[in-house]
């Protein structure tokens, strides 16, 4: 189907300019715009698009010496242009073609050779990307004789023939994802429309005209750090400065290269033309891609290293790590701190408007075994499993790991009691020091139940080796919902410890209990098949379980169980965290804490996310091994990918819009953080020469 014409609306216009102007959408400029094209007597209902060409407006052009020169395809009406022409005597386009003609005499004709002419590309070729435009008529050619000799190049004049050239056969074109036309036009105040005279109109060529104009003045007006971004190639750049755009002589070219950024100053020295182009803006003195890149590898968790590595491998131009360092303490960390304390602040607020908060609590170490640098406890809110707080300990802090836990809680509870948040208990490991401290601020402390059931599983399966007790390998996996039934369905630690001791009467086949607080099972009395499961009183099996069960700590934490929430979301937290601060990776104080920070953001954001289904509406699982288990499988819900971002968006918006302004208000924030000194700044740093000797007479 042939796409739409689209003709100047004006009543009278015999002769329109090819240069169409759209109805703008602003009063009073719409309604003087209505006025003139239907010469005050406006029909009540409106066609769904009217356009004034370009002859009806006098020094309304902001790029009208750019256009009669060649170097623009259409006329850009300044802001609050109005029709006021309504008969032109001579169209603008056939002025300054009769203008031109008149200066310069051509002696070429229809049977002439196919100028030559050069196609210049990023990586496709020029035209596979440029917007295309033919003038009815009127054809412009690059390479001519000229016999006018008192012609001089400086002047800006494109030469004109009136001669038609037979068009070559058109290549193959890359089909690009366009947008709807209609969509394309009400975006777009200017177009340039084809005329219908012109034989050789390219339906498909006006198309790409319409869209790749609609999509430049969009990304003009897009912020910086959100113009779309492609890997060109230096000689694909450097092609396109090696000939005047007005003499078509030959010209120096200089380059200039920071980091991702490349500037090309290019002079004619026939002509004394000369212009300076750059890849990027520059925001005061800094190239906004190398800027960008920094942010990017910091707020994704990225490596600079990997990234350098990359780069080196395909010969893409990077800046160096020192670069990368201060764009990261300047720019990027305020950002984080300042986004992260600003989350906090509006969530500590809802929290303190709650009569009761459950809050979990766990610390991660950054390295494995005893060799630790940093400690991070998190606090979360365990009814919407969003993180709430982080403080990041080290370990020279409080003198070593063992004390790490409790300090990074002190300060977490702290931090809540001085925003008015009420807790009502909260549930942590059972870390003796955190039980100290919980008992002493009179806080109310409930246990995860999985790591009470991990140890006594571990304990059970060791003695299931054992000679003579391989019977109570049967009875594990009872054991083990046991214990979480036990922790469900009880309400007070008495009866918890009630239930849990029961399990001994019921491995045995007896059902009713001693204990008033929980007399008998709650399932159905029925008589077993296999009566060889049972274990029998005063057997090696049933004493080493009885002494598992009944272990005096064992049964002082049981009352603690938690009936409620646990601590599994700080797994896949801790699992987050790994993706901006891998373990492997040494990382100063404030570069681990503003990547704790992102971590939380990113969890918060897409913790809610809902299971996978597949294309007919059924959940999708997914079956796991684990090596604890040896053999036993997992079922696992699969859950959506993460679908937004915005914390990125956010924090992109704040590092080019604010903080590059002003770093000073944001980093202000970054020195209220108490940063540790180093853990080597304890000890006398000896000379770097006396090192060396000593350690070549060693060997």
């Amino acid at each position: 189907m042939p796409p739409k014409r689209f003709r100047c609306s004006v009543a009278g216009c015999m002769n329109p300019h090819s240069s169409l102007h759209l109805l703008p959408k602003s009063e009073p400029l719409k309604t003087r715009w209505i006025n003139f094209v239907f010469k005050e007597n406006a029909p009540s209902t409106l066609p769904k698009f009217i356009y004034v060409c370009a002859n009806h407006f006098t020094d309304c052009f902001v790029n009208e010496g750019q256009y009669k020169a060649g170097f623009a395809q259409k006329l850009l009406l300044k802001d609050g242009a109005v029709p006021t022409v309504r008969d032109p005597a001579t169209p603008p386009e056939d002025a300054s073609t009769s203008e031109q003609s008149s200066q310069t005499r051509d002696i070429a004709c229809q049977t002439d050779e196919k100028p030559l002419t050069k196609s210049v590309g990023t990586q496709l070729s020029v035209k596979t990307l440029h917007a295309h435009y033919r003038r009815t008529g009127v054809q412009s050619t690059d390479n001519f004789l000229d016999i006018d000799s008192s012609f001089s190049p400086a002047a800006g004049v494109t030469f004109m023939s009136s001669a038609h050239i037979k068009r070559p056969p058109k290549r193959p074109r890359v089909e690009l994802e366009e947008e709807d036309d209609e969509k394309t036009l009400m975006d777009t105040s200017s177009i340039v429309a084809p005329e219908e005279q012109d034989s050789t109109f390219d339906p498909a060529e006006t198309d790409t005209t319409l869209t790749e104009t609609a999509d430049m003045s969009a990304q003009a007006s897009c912020p910086i750090h959100k113009i779309r971004k492609y890997i060109v190639y230096e000689n694909c750049i450097m092609e396109l400065f090696e000939v005047c755009p007005v003499c078509k002589q030959s010209c120096s070219v200089r380059s200039q290269r920071i980091g991702t950024f490349v500037r090309v100053e290019q002079l004619c020295h026939n002509c004394k033309y000369s212009r300076k182009w750059s890849s990027q803006p520059v925001q005061g003195s800094t190239p906004a891609g190398n800027l960008h890149i920094s942010a990017a590898v910091y707020l994704c968790g990225a490596s600079f290293y990997k990234l350098e590595k990359i780069c080196t491998t395909m010969n893409l131009q990077l800046f160096k790590y020192d670069t990368f360092r201060r764009h990261s303490r300047l720019y990027i960390e305020p950002a984080i701190v300042y986004k992260w304390m600003h989350w906090q602040n509006e969530t500590l607020h809802r929290l303190s408007e709650r009569d009761r908060v459950i809050v979990g609590g766990d610390m991660r170490a950054d390295s494995p075994g005893h060799s630790v640098k940093f400690g991070s406890y998190t606090v979360m809110d365990l009814q919407t499993n969003t993180v709430v707080d982080i403080q990041l300990v080290q370990s020279n802090e409080v003198g070593g790991r063992y004390h790490m836990e409790k300090e990074g809680l002190q300060r977490s509870l702290a931090l809540l009691e001085a925003r008015g948040v009420t807790l009502e208990c909260i549930v942590t490991d059972r870390h003796p020091q955190i039980q100290k401290f919980l008992r002493e601020r009179n806080i109310k402390q409930f246990y995860d139940v999985w790591r009470i059931e991990k140890g006594i599983t571990r304990q059970l399966e060791n003695i299931c080796k054992l000679k003579d007790c391989e019977k109570l390998r049967e009875w594990l996996g009872s054991i083990k919902n046991h214990i979480y039934w036990t922790a469900a369905s009880s309400i007070t630690g008495p009866e918890r410890v009630a239930k849990w001791s029961s399990i001994l009467n019921h491995v045995r086949d007896i059902h009713t209990h001693e204990d008033p607080n929980f007399p008998a099972c709650l399932h159905p009395q029925k008589r077993s098949r296999d009566g060889n499961k049972w274990l029998v009183a005063g057997t090696q099996a049933f004493y080493k379980l009885e002494k598992v069960m009944t272990n005096k700590r064992i049964l002082k934490d049981v009352t603690k169980l938690s009936p409620h929430h646990q601590t599994s979301p700080f797994d896949s937290f801790h699992s987050v965290i790994l993706r901006f601060a891998p373990k492997n990776v040494v990382f100063p104080f404030l570069g681990m804490l503003c990547r704790l920070y992102l971590a939380a953001l990113h969890y918060n954001e897409n913790v809610g996310r809902a299971q996978a289904t597949t294309s007919t509406g059924r959940p999708l699982f997914k079956v796991n091994f684990p090596k604890g288990r040896k053999g036993q499988c997992t079922v696992k819900q699969v859950k959506t990918r993460p679908l937004t971002f915005r914390y990125l968006d956010d924090l992109q918006d704040l590092i080019f819009e604010h903080v590059f302004v002003d770093p000073a208000s944001y980093m202000d924030e970054v020195l209220k953080i108490p940063i540790p000194p180093d853990l080597c700044a304890e000890y006398e740093r000896p000379d770097k020469e006396e090192v060396i000797m000593v350690s070549r007479l060693n060997q």
